[in-house]
């Protein structure tokens, strides 16, 4: 069995042409390894003397975190964040992460808008990854923001795509509907936060980002054509020059064949430099 765990976030896009981004990541554990991992989470925290309360996040409060309280601490963070990266690692996370670039001009696919779409574009991929390993599955949500009814109304708009599947993707492998629950019960759920945080700012520009992808880019799930696609979706495809740019990507899939990065045809966009 593999639990996937997924959190979302928006950043602003730093490179030309780009606007704000909607993305989600997944972290993907092997159902032994979630308490082992739960528990080297917590050694984690003992080790840098960061109060367990505090959770592990991309973003944080600047004025109300407890990492913006003292030099002392805001020198932790960085540090820290990877060496959960590492724990996660070595216990055999395996990440996805999926990124739509409002400024592309688009505003729906497949009939969906950018924050639907981004977690069909999830689905599918979770649902791949986790029948060709000839496991099954279950995802859990970060919980939605507002009270029960607007969670229960976000639950039930996912429940045909779960029981149906979608144009290109069968529900084979995920056992039950959807669901959600609270990050700071769930270490898990931290991870994916900042995993899709942190991978986000990697492709919007951030250098904070762009830092930590050589620990993350052991864990994309990959495909045919290495991480594209499959462990890092960007949406529209004008972006995937960025596959380049951002964890060094040498080729993309397009049907059953594959093109070299950087591509300076279809529109593609940042063939000869990374926008910055």
């Amino acid at each position: 069995m593999r639990i996937a765990y997924v959190d979302d976030t928006k950043q602003r896009g730093k490179r030309a042409g780009m606007g704000s981004l909607v993305a989600l990541g997944a972290a993907i554990f092997d159902e032994e390894m979630i308490q082992p991992f739960a528990q080297a989470f917590r050694a984690v925290y003992r080790d840098f003397d960061v109060p367990p309360n505090v959770e592990l996040k991309w973003a944080n409060p600047r004025e109300k975190s407890w990492w913006a309280e003292s030099a002392e601490n805001r020198a932790k963070q960085t540090p820290f964040r990877k060496r959960m990266l590492e724990v996660a690692e070595a216990h055999e996370v395996k990440v996805i992460v999926v990124i739509w670039d409002l400024g592309a001009g688009i505003s729906s696919a497949g009939g969906e808008g950018p924050e639907d779409a981004v977690v069909t574009f999830m689905f599918e991929r979770i649902s791949m990854q986790i029948e060709n390993s000839g496991e099954r599955g279950i995802i859990v949500f970060d919980k939605p923001g507002g009270d029960h009814r607007d969670e229960a109304a976000w639950l039930t708009s996912r429940e045909e795509m779960v029981r149906v599947g979608t144009e290109y993707v069968k529900p084979n492998a995920i056992v039950t509907q959807v669901l959600t629950a609270p990050s700071h019960l769930h270490p898990h759920l931290q991870l994916a936060d900042l995993v899709a945080g942190s991978v986000t700012a990697a492709v919007a520009g951030n250098r904070y980002g762009t830092e930590l992808i050589p620990l993350i880019k052991p864990m994309f799930c990959t495909g045919n054509w290495g991480i594209g696609q499959a462990g890092l979706k960007l949406y529209p495809d004008a972006l995937n020059n960025l596959h380049y740019w951002v964890h060094g990507g040498t080729s993309y899939g397009r049907g059953q064949s594959g093109i070299g990065l950087p591509y300076e045809g279809a529109g593609w966009r940042y063939a000869t430099h990374d926008g910055l």
